[in-house]
């Protein structure tokens, strides 16, 4: 009994060890050659204004503190990235106690439209197209919906930059 005991436990710790045999230290994708990547500037076709600068500077920032992937200039690039908002919702979220008609709460919703492209070759080719990326923010319109919406903008840009950096990196 004694033997048989050993000999399952033997072969168990044999298992385990077998099974990290192949484990490699190291980032995801064990490739250095997709590591630089171009964000373009932002496109902006929702009615949501002054989101451009801040959008590309939030998701630069958020691709670089990834750890994966590096920011760099489209000549030196190994994937670029291009970058649209198509839409903005607004939906009214809490009302006014005194006013039921006006909005406190606002929730907004932004749709971005993604494309990450390749680079090998001098030759361009799709990781993925028109990838759909949603992003909602809540904000409190106290001092009216324009000023809580531009004061908002920041918050915004860094939630939607995450989401886009997230949807990058699950590429590789």
């Amino acid at each position: 009994m004694a033997r048989f005991l050993n000999l399952i436990l033997l072969s168990t710790a044999l298992g385990l060890l077998g099974s990290c045999a192949t484990y490699q230290l190291g980032a995801p994708g064990g490739s250095d050659s997709y590591r630089k990547i171009y964000v373009k500037p932002v496109r902006n076709d929702s009615t949501f204004p002054m989101l451009k600068a801040t959008l590309t500077a939030s998701l630069r920032k958020s691709i670089q503190e990834s750890g994966f992937l590096s920011n760099t200039n489209e000549s030196e690039a190994n994937t670029i990235l291009e970058t649209r908002v198509v839409s903005v919702k607004r939906d009214i979220a809490a009302v006014s106690s005194i006013d039921v008609g006006r909005g406190r709460k606002y929730e907004l919703e932004f749709e971005t439209l993604c494309t990450l492209y390749q680079i090998e070759d001098g030759q361009m080719t799709p990781l993925f197209t028109n990838r759909r990326v949603i992003a909602k923010q809540d904000i409190f319109a106290d001092s009216g919906q324009v000023n809580a919406e531009h004061q908002a903008g920041p918050e915004i840009a860094r939630k939607i930059a995450r989401r886009i950096s997230e949807s990058i990196l699950d590429t590789w």
